[in-house]
């Protein structure tokens, strides 16, 4: 590439780039403080900082806000699963790609953390020693995830088969601070090819219901 063609390239970049950030800022002007917040917290729960290879970003939490002020690096464990009735205690990490889920349970970066107060979409396999017992799971029971900021308790409310593509199974929202946990159904069946169903769990925030 000559001299000529890289600054007309460069040029055109940097074009694009202040028009992107531009349009944003109109758009964060017509929104509202509110909706800013909302969006500023869902945009921070998707970023994946792709220079943390070799550092580790801690979590840390806002109580008086009820937000992250810094997220956990993407393809790290931030927090530990567990459900004493179907005695089950597993790392939970950033991201749910296939790498993370074959040791550890998966958070869906395009949802939000636990406390707040939206919901939190966590996937596993079916396997032993994941989420093989997950359709043991009975309602009214406590789930738990210590977090390195904080612990977060959840009642299970209800429980549902669904396909995979059914996104109104799967609400992301900020109503209420809502635990969805999915793995592939059927559970403890031999199924020959890919299965197409999910299995899935709904719990609130001890409490939320009430606030």
């Amino acid at each position: 590439m000559s001299l000529k063609q890289f600054i007309k390239s460069f040029a055109t970049n940097v074009a694009i780039s202040f028009f992107l950030a531009s349009f944003f800022i109109v758009i964060v002007y017509f929104l509202g403080n509110e909706k800013i917040e909302y969006y500023t917290a869902l945009i921070n729960t998707t970023a994946v900082n792709a220079f943390s290879v070799d550092k580790e970003t801690e979590a840390v939490y806002n109580f008086e806000a009820k937000r992250l002020i810094t997220y956990p690096d993407y393809g790290k464990k931030y927090a530990d699963l567990i459900i004493p009735s179907i005695d089950l205690n597993l790392p939970l990490f950033h991201g749910d790609s296939l790498k993370i889920l074959r040791k550890a349970v998966g958070h869906y970066a395009g949802s939000y953390f636990p406390g707040e107060g939206g919901t939190i979409l966590l996937a596993a396999h079916n396997t032993a020693g994941f989420f093989q017992k997950l359709d043991q799971i009975k309602v009214g029971d406590i789930i738990t995830i210590k977090a390195s900021y904080g612990t977060f308790e959840y009642k299970v409310d209800s429980m549902k088969v669904a396909k995979e593509n059914d996104e109104e199974s799967f609400p992301i929202q900020k109503e209420k601070e809502l635990l969805i946990m999915y793995t592939c159904y059927p559970i403890n069946k031999s199924v020959i090819g890919r299965k197409t169903e999910r299995y899935i769990v709904y719990a609130y925030k001890v409490g939320e219901l009430d606030e």
